[in-house]
């Protein structure tokens, strides 16, 4: 069989996690936007991660979109399980306070999202976690005039497979005006 990675590049985010006063955070590259109204997001996570576990238990989760000059942290988060070591201790990762659902927000990110487990379904060899969106942070600079994210002020971690990184070059992002 050949590889399982052409969907790549993609964004990583952190999915943190907590229960009972245990915190943890995950790099994913498997995840995604679902639904506009209402506001719905999926991370696919495998059962035997730490981070599944206490989002099972708690039923909340955070999504924290980071920038690329995170990347050593991120990829330091992958490499360490929750169960071993306590990895927001260890990392210096400094917290900011979440405002509606007891989850971990990364200080630093150029968004994040509270999400509330909806529905778990069982895919393959990882369970899709369905969230409903609760409540966005976003830093003020994240938005260009036209209203979406500048890529000149945030650079997202894009994930290439196999251990790959890349950032994006805001000299190719471009806007085409679709017929209406």
């Amino acid at each position: 069989m050949t590889e399982f990675n052409q969907f790549y590049p993609c964004v990583v985010p952190l999915i943190g996690s907590r229960y009972e006063g245990k915190s943890n955070f995950m790099p994913a590259a498997w995840q995604t936007g679902l639904s506009k109204a209402p506001m719905t997001y999926c991370v696919s996570i495998a059962p035997k991660r730490y981070t599944h576990s206490l989002i099972k238990s708690s039923g909340v989760f955070s999504v924290n979109f980071i920038d690329f000059k995170y990347l050593k942290l991120l990829v330091r988060l992958g490499s360490a399980s929750g169960r071993d070591v306590d990895k927001i201790k260890d990392s210096g990762i400094e917290l900011k306070q979440s405002v509606k659902l007891d989850v971990p927000v990364f200080k630093y990110s150029y968004a994040a999202y509270e999400c509330s487990v909806q529905e778990t379904i069982k895919a393959g060899d990882h369970d899709l976690f369905i969230g409903s969106i609760i409540y966005i942070h976003e830093t003020d600079e994240i938005r260009n005039g036209s209203g979406t994210i500048d890529y000149h002020v945030v650079k997202p971690i894009l994930y290439l497979g196999k251990d790959t990184y890349a950032a994006m070059d805001p000299s190719s992002v471009i806007t085409i005006k679709r017929d209406r």
